[in-house]
């Protein structure tokens, strides 16, 4: 049985539970069973560590769930075994974040280019440094920088 860290509802009044990371696959296999269907995934930087919230609905009940993890080494079970439609978002998160989803089988970056540095959403992330994308004749992407900004 996994175990609620807090229960709490947001502004809106939606129910968010947080839990354990080695909790959530149990805990989402379980809110699969009821109904809750996958709707996005969310990363938060604070700092100190990330949070990753999952937002689910049932539809036969018209009901919301946000499930909340923190993480700490930036990494989470991944939940495409669960629901196909975690992958891209995922994938996103991954991008823009830095989440590592242990068990996702094409984590890789999904908006940037694969040689961009770092994960721009991220608090650390120096927004200083220019990096250029650009395009080759065959349609292959390319990053470069000024040299000049200590790359």
């Amino acid at each position: 049985m996994y175990n609620i860290i807090a229960d709490e509802k947001d502004k809106g009044g939606m129910r968010v539970i947080t839990l354990d990371k080695k909790d959530l696959i149990e805990a989402m296999t379980e809110f699969k069973s009821q109904g809750y269907y996958l709707s996005s995934i969310t990363g938060v930087d604070m700092k100190d560590h990330l949070e990753v919230i999952y937002h689910l609905h049932n539809f036969d009940k018209n009901e919301y769930l946000g499930v909340k993890v923190l993480t700490y080494d930036s990494k989470v079970p991944s939940l495409v075994g669960l629901w196909k439609a975690a992958d891209w978002d995922e994938r996103e998160q991954y991008d823009l974040m830095g989440i590592i989803f242990e068990g996702h089988e094409n984590l890789r970056r999904i908006l940037l280019p694969d040689e961009w540095v770092g994960h721009p959403l991220r608090k650390d992330y120096d927004l200083k440094k220019v990096q250029y994308v650009s395009m080759d004749s065959e349609g292959n992407e390319h990053v470069s920088f000024d040299e000049r900004e200590g790359w």
